[in-house]
């Protein structure tokens, strides 16, 4: 058992937050993978716009989950003679490439919406859609629920970042379930 009152040194404050950061890209990576192969069979079973429009979302999720894994590894790496003070901007850098992506993944959801709205279609399958997107709402929640814990301990910028994305890809999952469901 760990006396509680023990100081703990500075590189193991290190070890331990960095191994806290890692593990939560693992996390996000894992996650976006796996929504991206449920999204994918969901919507050749539905041919629905939002289970499409969510599968693109978590298509770029993916690279964002990438984006920021890399970021988060270059980040922790020492400082070196080119960078004295280390590499953390390279999180900030990954917040701000998220955000781009973002910002990617609504104008194709936007084009896709529109394209529909113009030429309706029915949709077929929509328990197919419904389970995985209450499997999509399930497993971000459950992310965003680590990151949140990771973010406490760290405060990572990067974690921050990939966080505030999925709270918004639990809000249009959300939206898309419901959309789903009223189809």
């Amino acid at each position: 058992m760990t006396d509680p009152n023990r100081v703990v040194p500075a590189a193991e404050r290190a070890d331990r937050r960095a191994r806290l950061m890692r593990s939560a890209t693992y996390a996000s990576m894992a996650v976006a993978l796996s929504l991206v192969f449920a999204k994918t069979w969901a919507w050749r079973a539905t041919d629905s716009v939002s289970v499409l429009s969510s599968l693109a979302d978590s298509a770029l999720d993916v690279l964002a989950s990438l984006l920021t894994f890399m970021a988060v590894r270059f980040s922790l790496s020492p400082a070196d003679l080119e960078h004295r003070f280390g590499h953390g901007k390279a999180e900030a850098f990954a917040s701000l490439m998220q955000a781009g992506l973002v910002f990617a993944s609504a104008a194709l959801i936007g084009e896709e919406g529109v394209r529909h709205l113009l030429r309706p279609e029915p949709v077929g399958g929509g328990v197919a859609g419904v389970g995985v997107m209450v499997l999509s709402l399930v497993l971000t929640a459950a992310l965003v629920w680590a990151q949140g814990r990771v973010l406490a301990r760290t405060q990572s910028v990067a974690v921050a970042g990939d966080r505030a994305h999925y709270l918004m890809d639990f809000a249009a999952n959300g939206a898309a379930l419901v959309g789903i469901a009223a189809a």
